[in-house]
């Protein structure tokens, strides 16, 4: 009997834990989208930088889950974020159809959640981040504060792009 009720106990505590894992993402969900944010931006460069800076350490970065480097895109949609990377230093890019994070913005920050589902351990965890940012002169500029540093990305035309899966 006491076996039963501990494993109750375990399973309870796993769906509370789901169920503000659903709420969270749910409430990214229905936050509201700017539409001046929806769409392609182009990592061009760092924005006012004193000490000069190669183009090749240029980057934004959610954690360790995903980032673009110079000359990629950052792809806001009515639902998520990607981050889109170049193929073979070509004109493709490509996501990972795993790597989509919910977004919203507010009081000058980009929001976003990253669900990682642990299958083999039954386990899900959420990822929360948050980017400064602000528009330029136009809104065609976004400015961008990321690890410390400034960068600018221009708004692009729509960007073909694979949204790969090794599901």
């Amino acid at each position: 009997m006491k076996k039963l009720v501990l494993l109750l106990t375990i399973l309870l505590c796993v769906s509370c834990d789901k169920d503000e894992i659903d709420d969270k993402v749910n409430e990214y969900k229905n936050k509201p989208r700017s539409e001046d944010l929806k769409g392609f931006w182009k990592l061009s460069g760092f924005y006012k930088s004193k000490n000069p800076q190669s183009l090749s350490d240029l980057s934004i970065s959610n954690g360790g889950v995903a980032r673009i480097g110079y000359d990629e895109f950052l792809y806001f949609d009515n639902l998520y974020l990607r981050f889109l990377n170049k193929v073979n230093h070509g004109n493709t890019y490509s996501t990972n159809s795993k790597h989509r994070f919910y977004w919203y913005n507010e009081n000058n920050f980009i929001k976003s959640v990253y669900k990682e589902n642990y299958s083999y351990q039954n386990t899900e965890i959420l990822q929360e981040f948050q980017l400064p940012y602000k528009f330029g002169e136009t809104k065609d500029t976004l400015l961008i504060q990321n690890n410390g540093t400034i960068m600018y990305l221009l708004k692009t035309e729509n960007v073909d792009f694979t949204e790969y899966s090794f599901e």
